[in-house]
């Protein structure tokens, strides 16, 4: 029955190996993977106690990532890096950025236990693998020596010594053999004990892995509201607007053929038929602008985000853009990304009291789009206002993120940050 739940059970590291298959331990890669993290443990505590003292405690970034790196060897989970980038560029910024993180504290504290940490683990590999490999070596070789190094007379002659001498170097290479054999347990133990630790101290906790799950079904919840929403003022708005003017547009036809089956004057008939058509068209592309705009259908994402600048123009704010998309993009990232900068500009011109703006697109080569929109206004704004809060839900239902700096007095600067791949 036991085998039966270990089978279930998906073993990503030495803690569930040694808890589900302990006997099956050593037929595994996980002692091995272990014996590797703890040899390289030394490494990376020298490499750290020569920097940390030039560049503390701004050090820790690197060796966090280090760490996380060779987690790998022991843990088959990913572990993200938990910094966040700051809003706005510069060093004093960065630095500023860092030093306010919770997690460039804890890294800290792990690079300090990771100097006690590599001297434990090198006790332990000296004593639960060096000291045993050495007594089962030196066993195997005088076993071989009495074997094949001495005269048969002399055996003859000293057979009771020689017979105890051998036996006892086959006890001791069977005892170096099981004591290196509990040792690989202990190397496992010890690596599994490093690994809890740096899960702790320098990954991401579950807990905020929970919150940011609940934080994007929030988003998702939010957006399929304002999808209902959006669905019925749509169909509101054919049934109160378009419908009418197309029913209208039906009445002026079948007054405009009586009029002319009696020879009466059709031409004012003509241009309200007309006129009521081209309203209802206007109504109809109006509606339709709030589900995909019109300027994407037209152009791409550049020349459409050329026109939300130009418009932004046209109500007095000094708008400068700088726009560099190389690739076309997946259609729901361009719209998500139109609706968005327009909600920006929007907020700008509303709000923000401001005197000029600017818009600067980015496509990284890590597949990842960057648009950043700044203003000079008063500043204040929140990520969880109404002006902003769907323009975050628009991004994270992208699976992007957003990050607002904007100091009280301003000036403000928002990034949105969406993962794609070319279309």
């Amino acid at each position: 029955m036991n085998d039966m739940r270990s089978t279930l059970v998906e073993i990503d590291n030495p803690g569930l190996a040694l808890r589900h298959r302990p006997l099956s331990l050593l037929a595994t890669s996980w002692p091995w993977r272990c014996l590797a993290h703890l040899l390289t443990t030394p490494v990376v505590a020298v490499v750290w106690l020569l920097t940390c003292w030039i560049l503390f405690p701004l050090a820790v970034r690197p060796l966090g990532r280090v760490e996380r790196w060779r987690l790998r060897l022991v843990d088959r989970h990913a572990a993200p890096d938990p910094h966040t980038e700051p809003a706005t560029g510069g060093i004093h910024e960065w630095v500023r950025h860092r030093l306010h993180e919770q997690i460039t504290w804890t890294e800290l504290l792990y690079g300090l236990l990771l100097i006690l940490m590599s001297v434990l683990e090198w006790a332990v590999l000296v004593l639960a693998l060096l000291l045993p490999t050495i007594l089962a070596t030196a066993a195997g070789l005088n076993i071989a020596l009495l074997a094949l190094g001495v005269e048969p007379s002399v055996v003859d002659q000293t057979s009771g010594p020689l017979q105890y001498d051998m036996i006892a170097q086959i006890c001791l290479l069977a005892l170096g053999l099981v004591l290196l054999t509990a040792g690989m347990y202990i190397v496992t133990l010890t690596a599994e004990a490093h690994r809890q630790l740096a899960r702790f101290l320098i990954c991401v906790p579950e807990s905020g892995l929970v919150e940011q799950v609940d934080g994007l079904a929030r988003s998702r919840e939010r957006v399929t509201t304002a999808f209902d929403a959006e669905r019925r003022r749509i169909e509101r708005d054919l049934h109160d607007g378009v419908q009418q003017r197309l029913t209208s547009l039906v009445m002026t036809l079948g007054v405009l053929k009586y009029q002319h089956e009696h020879g009466e004057d059709i031409v004012p008939i003509i241009d309200q038929a007309r006129n009521d058509a081209q309203d209802a068209v206007d109504e109809l592309r109006e509606i339709v602008h709030g589900i995909y705009p019109s300027a994407l259908r037209e152009h791409d994402l550049p020349d459409a985000l050329d026109d939300l600048v130009c418009r932004a123009r046209a109500t007095g704010l000094t708008v400068t853009s700088d726009i560099d998309v190389a690739q076309d993009l997946p259609a729901d990232t361009e719209v998500g990304l139109y609706f968005a900068v327009s909600e920006l500009f929007t907020n700008i011109i509303k709000h923000a009291g401001a005197a000029s703006a600017s818009l600067t697109v980015r496509h990284d080569p890590d597949m990842t789009i960057v648009v950043t929109v700044s203003d000079n206004g008063r500043g204040g704004a929140q990520p969880r206002g109404s002006g902003l809060i769907g323009v975050v839900d628009r991004i994270e239902t992208l699976g992007g993120r957003v990050r607002i700096s904007s100091p009280a007095g301003g000036p403000t600067r928002i990034i949105l940050e969406v993962p794609c791949a070319s279309s």
